[in-house]
């Protein structure tokens, strides 16, 4: 095995003897390197059988990593190494010890799925109304619960929280059910091999006589129930060696806990700790940046992160009057980096919220660019803005009977599947839609067999008066009242979940996307919003072989690397997200969660925040991220002095603004920068892109439009930033259209 590759810090982390060991393993440090190489001199140099040499980490992709690295290093057919993830080494605990505590070895495993469908069964076993108490806020207590190790008979519910509390009456129905049909979900198997540790200790001298070395992968992230197990199974004989980074535990909301690293010393006397701070990925400024963020918290044990390679570009940072204005400055952006020949699929765009990504996918779609979401879906494809749409198309269409079934249940109005079948019977045997057969049910010209259904009747009424407001409401105002008279917005409230959170935010995303369609579009109507949004879901012509930009929470982009990056919304209450504000712990999760961000880049870094957002229609006046103002002002390039080469900024604020950057920065003060975007004022819109000058378009000039694709200009109307162009389009027909939404061919 060669070590000459490694560091002084590596090799000292791969050649530890036995006391407790710590590796602080800052971002792009080579912490799986470290991991691998130290399993491997284990097996070569300590003589050490794969047999006893346990190694666990949280995903199935890293253990296969470490597994087959390990491997190769040691020459061992990897699958004689025993690395997992701690639900799978948990789930091979309980199928040879399970009987111990009532699971024979054939038990099922739950998934989320599973999960839900029996939450809703004990609901009901409970009496409890699923609407007041929704199976997902009451899986998310279950899980909290699961995550810090509390059973049934240990876990606590406040007498003035109603739902923790009737969730906690859920949780003991749930346990016992599950322990009946022989099944456990995924927080039931850590937690029940704790139970068996705890009551069995025959079965735990077992397992600590099974391995002398332990080795735990992101340490950082592990929770109560998690760390409870490595404390069980690691005695003073054993080796034990966990690697992590304190500055990038962001899973606090699923139960991490950043203090099982800082203590660690404590928790385990004797132990040593190696830090690992050179970076083999990012740039020296990008570096620089980011420990400029992150010394900021006070909750961590402390490195700064370093190079030999060069010093790169400055930070790129950009301020726009709008979100809509952020995405298209990012739409060129990624096009001027294309055009600098970086591949596609080494640019990412990283965002705090889902709902940001709508804006910056329109403008990456106007600009023909392909890009993918992961860890998520593109914005129209998401369900709570499908139901949405599927309100609206069914105003607009009342024989849709596709989005009759999306909407009539969404969300639940207790209308049985039995209903639903007797209904589809009736618009059948009518030859009629199923809105229709609905409303003939509502007024009594029809009966169907057996109870008529009040939330079938409830439904007709409520669209009827939707209706009646289409075209006496502004868009954007009838889709809100769509949203609250249905209760689908209230339903998502009373679930209080981060998730129902993030469809919220969605939800207000969409609102402004229909205000954005009414401003630009001068014949904006509900049914060409609802045809865009269909066009928006179709992105097969986007595909190419060259790769795709990739877009991503910034959760997601977690052990991942780019070479130029895009970090949007660096606003107050966004990033730091609002409900972080609160309390210090998760600020300061908010703030390893930006260096996270920042350390994904290899070689270009772009910042951006907007002045304004939209929310359900209001605009929103924004600070700047507090995270921007501790980015040393020297490591930052604003204006004409933009790296990249772009004037964004600039033509965002026009001249005077940018001047204004440029000047507070020659003071290598980012407070006043920040001073200086927290001011009042009306930014300027960038300036208008092919349709800034009315003699650029001319009829019969050809041209592309995101959703409607090719077509050819007929007429002109008036010219600068708003003129209008009307347009032949096949198969869509003509549109009237702002100029500087459209591109000339």
């Amino acid at each position: 095995m060669d070590m000459q590759r490694l560091n002084d810090p590596q090799r000292a982390a791969v050649t530890h003897g036995d006391a407790p060991l710590l590796v602080l393993a800052g971002a792009g440090t080579g912490k799986t390197t470290v991991i691998t190489y130290r399993i491997a001199h284990l097996l070569e140099e300590r003589g050490v059988a794969p047999s006893r040499i346990l190694a666990v980490t949280f995903t199935n992709k890293a253990a296969r990593e470490m597994r087959e690295r390990a491997g190769k290093l040691s020459g061992l057919n990897p699958g004689a190494l025993d690395i997992g993830t701690f639900h799978g080494m948990c789930g091979r605990i309980l199928r040879r010890h399970g009987e111990r505590i009532g699971l024979s070895p054939s038990f099922v495993i739950y998934d989320q799925d599973d999960q839900l469908q029996l939450i809703r069964q004990c609901l009901q076993s409970l009496n409890l109304d699923p609407q007041s108490f929704t199976p997902q806020a009451i899986r998310h207590h279950l899980e909290h619960w699961k995550n810090s190790g509390e059973t049934p008979d240990k876990a606590h519910a406040s007498g003035l929280d109603i739902v923790a509390k009737k969730a906690l009456d859920v949780y003991r129905l749930y346990e016992q059910t599950c322990l009946a049909a022989n099944a456990v979900d995924f927080g039931d198997l850590l937690l029940h091999t704790v139970t068996l540790l705890e009551r069995e200790p025959e079965v735990c001298a077992t397992l600590q006589a099974r391995w002398s070395h332990v080795l735990v992968d992101e340490y950082q992230d592990t929770n109560p129930v998690q760390y409870s197990i490595v404390k069980r199974l690691v005695t003073p004989t054993h080796s034990l060696t966990v690697v992590g980074d304190d500055d990038q535990s962001i899973y606090r909301w699923r139960g991490a806990d950043v203090g099982n690293i800082l203590r660690f010393e404590r928790d385990f006397p004797g132990a040593e700790l190696v830090r690992l701070e050179q970076n083999y990925r990012s740039t020296g400024i990008i570096l620089d940046a980011a420990n400029g963020v992150i010394a900021h918290n006070a909750a961590r044990k402390g490195k700064t992160l370093y190079t030999r390679g060069g010093r790169g570009e400055k930070l790129h940072l950009c301020l726009y009057h709008s979100e809509r204005d952020e995405g298209e400055g990012v739409g060129d952006l990624v096009q001027t980096a294309l055009g600098r020949s970086v591949p596609a699929s080494e640019i990412a765009i990283l965002y705090r919220t889902n709902a940001q990504s709508r804006p910056i996918e329109d403008a990456l779609r106007r600009r023909r660019v392909p890009y993918a979401i992961f860890g998520g879906v593109r914005f129209y494809d998401r369900r709570e803005i499908k139901d949405a749409l599927g309100y609206l198309r069914l105003l607009v269409n009342p024989r849709s009977d596709i989005d009759f079934l999306r909407v009539v249940n969404a969300p639940a109005r207790g209308i049985g599947k039995t209903t639903l079948e007797r209904l589809l019977e009736a618009a059948r045997g009518s030859g009629v839609s199923l809105y229709q057969a609905a409303t003939r049910v509502a007024s009594g010209e029809v009966t169907l067999a057996g109870r008529a259904n009040k939330g079938l009747v409830d439904f007709v009424v409520l669209m009827e008066q939707l209706r009646g407001l289409e075209g006496q409401e502004p868009l954007g105002r009838l889709l809100e009242r769509v949203l609250e008279e249905s209760g689908y917005l209230q339903a998502l409230k009373n679930d209080e979940t981060d998730d129902a959170a993030d469809r919220i935010d969605n939800l207000a995303e969409l609102v402004a996307a229909l205000d954005e369609y009414v401003e630009l579009d001068a014949d904006a109507s509900l049914a060409g919003f609802v045809e865009q949004a269909s066009l928006a879901t179709d992105v097969d012509g986007l595909q190419d072989d060259a790769g795709q930009v990739s877009l991503m929470t910034l959760h997601t982009a977690k052990g991942l690397e780019f070479t130029e990056v895009f970090l949007p919304g660096l606003e107050e209450g966004l990033f730091p997200h609002s409900r972080s504000l609160a309390e210090r712990p998760a600020l300061e999760e908010e703030r390893r969660l930006c260096y996270v961000g920042l350390t994904r880049a290899k070689e270009r870094l772009h910042l951006s925040a907007a002045r304004v957002r939209s929310h359900f229609g209001e605009p929103r006046w924004s600070e700047l991220s507090r995270f921007v103002a501790e980015i040393p002002g020297d490591l930052l390039a604003l204006g004409d002095d933009l790296a990249a080469g772009t004037t964004t900024a600039r033509a965002a604020h026009g001249a005077p603004a940018a001047a204004a950057h440029d000047e507070a920065y020659d003071s290598l003060d980012g407070s006043r920068y920040v001073e200086y975007f927290d001011t009042p004022q009306v930014m300027p819109a960038p300036a208008a892109r092919g349709g800034s000058n009315g003699a650029e378009f001319v009829p019969g000039t050809r041209v592309f439009h995101a959703s409607f694709g090719e077509g050819r200009v007929l007429d002109c109307e008036g010219s600068g930033p708003r003129q209008k162009l009307t347009i032949e389009f096949p198969g869509v027909g003509r549109k009237t259209i702002v100029a500087r939404f459209v591109d000339k061919r």
